[in-house]
């Protein structure tokens, strides 16, 4: 917690400090209660599987301002268009800290592998178990509930 406490005390537009998450939106219709006429049964067409489609985003938390990407699949690869991102966006910055979750995609070698050939970039886990630290956590539920 301490070396979250100390980069966000740091945050300046030289080094900026984000909170990164995921969230999934479903794309098929919600299933729930709804008015029928006494008798009848509504239809509700769906294909058959969940679709999804995914977002990866980051609250810069001196701004508030959201950056994110989109995707088909919660892998590496939306997690590293995320990074690219924000590097074409904040590209006069000397570094960019993520304050991330330990969630696969933050550690697997494909990103240790982009982040070591991209020095600017720091990742910082949050405590297992901790979703309160991440300020973007709840902005999923705003994709839920719609």
């Amino acid at each position: 917690m301490a070396v979250i406490h100390k980069a966000l005390d740091e945050c300046s537009a030289e080094h900026p400090v984000f909170y990164e998450d995921e969230v999934d939106i479903h794309l098929n219709p919600k299933i729930g209660a709804d008015w029928q006429l006494r008798g009848q049964q509504k239809r509700v067409v769906t294909p058959g599987q969940n679709e999804k489609y995914y977002l990866a985003g980051a609250l810069h938390s001196g701004t508030g301002k959201v950056s994110y990407v989109g995707g088909n699949s919660k892998s590496s690869a939306l997690f590293i268009a995320l990074l690219k991102h924000l590097k074409a966006t904040y590209r006069r910055a000397k570094t960019i800290t993520l304050i991330v979750d330990n969630y696969i995609i933050h550690k697997s070698r494909e990103t240790q592998r982009w982040l070591k050939a991209n020095p600017k970039f720091r990742v910082i886990y949050q405590p297992v178990y901790s979703p309160w630290v991440n300020h973007v956590d709840g902005y999923g539920r705003h994709f839920m509930t719609r």
